[in-house]
């Protein structure tokens, strides 16, 4: 039966493909296609790659009316391991974008985040973080990262390991917009912030810091490691409504983080929050940085290289025009090639895009992965490398909602058919 079903699954997206207006079909949409861990019912896939490598992908999936599963699994010798389960329950706060990851440490599954509903409103709920128990399928009990208990958003995290014992977070902390009216949202001393703590494996929080004072309300934020400390990013917030990329640096050595700078300096002016945040990589002193902007109303999204670990960066290159939604991430070769997801819209159709940008700058022509929906109920796209491609994850949305897996070879953009 669940042959037939992914069969029909395949024939329904293909026949949907070409028939859709708009541009012409790349390529037969499961050409990549690669299965998936996660059954129908899945969504809001997260991948993280470990040093060493090996990828973690962890989703939602749903069982019945407000009961959601925590679940991962890990990818193995061309394929996925079975999956595991961190948690099960009727409180998970559900949201296209802000979706609770898994994290790795020297080859084993280290932390997970999720989010937990709270009394106070629709919008009130706070971040989860556990740690599986030595020798046992069972994890921690959670540990809420902020010491506040206001009922007000906590969310959009990104969590990276420090080392075998702790974890550094980062999250959109909604403490001082408590009671906060709509009148009030120009008040900028009531705004969303980015805070940051480490995390123990007994439960210790440490270094408990305020990074920005005034940010995006609900933009995704991402973190990477570098050789002596962190990278954030984030879409920050002034007073005259601008809303662009910064970056912060922190030191492990001495706790703090820097005074946020623009990535680049965009100037879009919003009264709301687009819900569309950067994604950053690193390697050295090589810092990469994509994301998706609306300036002067036109939909771009770039990719930005640094050559001195973040301090400075060149022009922008620009990814995707006027049908790009945004929906970014991002991967670093060792020989400077980049690679860049994103979503385009087609009237109701979203199309998983892939994007390679040589060294030199030069962008190729786009490769069609796979089709969702352009809605909110499809997420984020996923990418990371591996040893033959590029290995992606996305939410399909018809016929069925289910995390869905493409691997991309390297040489496909180097196929002069495409």
């Amino acid at each position: 039966m669940k042959l037939l079903i992914h069969i029909c699954a395949v024939t329904f997206l293909t026949l949907f493909m070409i028939s859709c207006n708009g541009d012409e079909l790349q390529q037969p949409v499961y050409e990549y296609a690669l299965t998936s861990p996660a059954e129908t019912g899945s969504r809001y896939p997260y991948l993280h790659q470990d040093e060493d490598g090996k990828i973690y992908m962890s989703w939602l999936m749903g069982i019945e009316e407000d009961m959601f599963a925590l679940q991962y699994s890990t990818y193995e010798d061309g394929r996925w391991t079975m999956p595991g389960t961190v948690r099960v329950g009727t409180d998970f706060f559900v949201n296209w974008a802000d979706y609770p990851s898994i994290v790795g440490y020297d080859g084993d599954v280290m932390a997970a985040h999720w989010l937990k509903k709270v009394e106070g409103g629709p919008y009130a709920y706070h971040v989860q973080v556990s740690f599986p128990q030595e020798g046992s399928l069972r994890w921690t009990e959670p540990i809420t990262p902020h010491l506040d208990d206001t009922a007000t958003e906590h969310g959009f995290v990104t969590i990276r390991p420090i080392d075998e014992d702790r974890v550094l977070a980062i999250w959109l902390d909604g403490r001082d917009t408590d009671g906060r009216s709509a009148d009030e949202y120009g008040d900028m001393s009531k705004s969303m912030t980015l805070r940051s703590a480490e995390i123990a494996r007994d439960g210790e929080i440490l270094r408990s810091r305020l990074i920005d004072d005034a940010v995006c309300d609900c933009c995704p934020t991402d973190l990477v490691k570098t050789e002596d400390g962190f990278l954030a990013v984030y879409r920050n917030r002034t007073e005259d409504e601008i809303r662009d990329i910064y970056i912060s640096r922190y030191s492990l050595e001495t706790g703090e983080w820097s005074e946020p700078k623009a990535v680049h300096n965009d100037q879009w002016k919003i009264g709301a929050c687009p819900v569309n945040g950067p994604k950053i990589v690193a390697d050295g002193d090589r810092v990469a940085v994509a994301w998706y902007t609306m300036e002067e109303n036109e939909s771009r999204t770039y990719l930005i290289r640094s050559d001195d670990g973040g301090e400075t960066f060149g022009e922008p290159i620009l990814i995707a025009g006027d049908r790009s939604t945004g929906r970014v991430d991002l991967v670093m070769m060792e020989n400077g090639t980049h690679y860049v997801s994103w979503l385009r819209h087609r009237g109701e159709v979203g199309d998983v895009m892939l994007t390679q940008v040589d060294p030199a700058g030069n962008v190729k022509d786009p490769i069609l992965v796979g089709v969702t929906s352009p809605s909110r109920t499809s997420g984020f796209t996923q990418v990371r490398a591996i040893e033959t491609g590029l290995l992606l994850a996305w939410t399909q949305t018809e016929p069925l909602i289910r995390v869905r897996n493409a691997i991309v070879p390297f040489e496909t953009f180097n196929d002069p058919e495409l």
